[in-house]
């Protein structure tokens, strides 16, 4: 693979863009090295806590990961890249499979056969497509047994153009022409904490390092399943648009999104939820959560750094009144 523009990122086939990490991240954690090996334990023996301590609060723990693009899309590469065949998350999820009683989500096969039918990442962004976004709400219904909303799988949209991260990386920057789902919305917001009120703000539009610590709760009352969900996760289930969130709460009760690798514990004792769902990004296993976290008093610290004591005063207010 040839990089262009901006370091980390790779090009493929076609003009297909991959993150492979400032110092080949990517190439490390995919490597079946022992420093891979000793991660990937670790991440068993914490996946092994947060069911117990999830059985313990009378839920359960179910836990996905989201395939690499550079994986699911390596008919698209020009050169050899380690262990696509068997790749981190896959590893790791056979050693969950033999070593906890996680729930587990198994996104890598329904994304493979979806790829069949057409690309389920967009080409200059780390994310799914349209396609890809519906083949991982199936998956994880079916995980969650949860029947799928229909008017969510038969949602329409149009098609728009838009410079996504990857392709905003490159000079000139590239955008992509990209089908814009949408269905009708049953759930309705009923909670955002105050780093969600500052973004909505517009007064940090198009900086990074707002989005950690983001929560949002969704209800809704047409739904056919009245379980309550506490689901942690980063840009798969937790952003604008028709994303994991606002899938999966089209089909239970209650969603509570918390944009976080680390979990919450005092949140969810407090929530009571029926099932603790932790999505994360395979790149990001690169790093192995503590679990030390308070969402709404990260986020206000975060708030606090950015704004003065009167604007913080005004988003109390506004999440009084939600």
């Amino acid at each position: 693979m040839s990089q262009t523009g901006a370091r980390g990122i790779a090009v493929g086939r076609d003009g297909w863009l991959f993150w492979v990490g400032r110092t080949n991240e990517l190439v490390d954690l995919y490597a079946d090295s022992p420093a891979s090996r000793r991660l990937l334990r670790r991440w068993v023996r914490l996946v092994e806590t947060r069911v117990r301590r999830t059985h313990a609060l009378g839920a359960t723990y179910v836990h996905a990961i989201v395939p690499e693009k550079i994986a699911i899309h390596a008919d698209t590469l020009d050169r050899p890249f380690p262990n696509l065949a068997d790749p981190p998350g896959l590893r790791l999820g056979r050693l969950l499979a033999s070593g906890t009683e996680a729930r587990l989500v198994d996104l890598y096969g329904p994304l493979q056969t979806a790829r069949a039918e057409g690309p389920v990442y967009l080409q200059t962004d780390t994310h799914w497509n349209h396609r890809g976004y519906i083949a991982a709400y199936r998956a994880l219904c079916a995980a969650l047994g949860v029947t799928p909303a229909a008017h969510v799988l038969e949602a329409t949209g149009e098609t728009a153009r838009f410079v996504f991260d990857l392709g905003g990386k490159l000079k000139p920057p590239v955008d992509e022409a990209y089908f814009a789902h949408a269905f009708q919305r049953r759930a309705q917001r009923s909670e955002a904490n105050a780093l969600v009120q500052l973004r909505e703000t517009g007064c940090v539009a198009g900086r990074g390092g707002f989005f950690v610590g983001s929560r949002a709760v969704m209800r809704n009352p047409e739904a056919a399943d009245p379980r309550r969900v506490v689901l942690f996760g980063d840009s798969y289930v937790f952003d604008q648009g028709p994303r994991l969130t606002a899938m999966l709460a089209e089909s239970f009760r209650e969603v509570h999104a918390i944009w976080s690798a680390e979990i919450d514990w005092a949140y969810v004792a407090a929530v009571k939820p029926d099932l603790v769902v932790y999505e994360i990004a395979e790149r990001f296993l690169r790093r192995v959560p503590t679990d030390r976290f308070s969402v709404d008093a990260f986020a206000e610290r975060r708030v606090r750094r950015e704004l003065n004591p009167t604007l913080i005063d005004r988003l109390r207010a506004r999440l009084r009144l939600r």
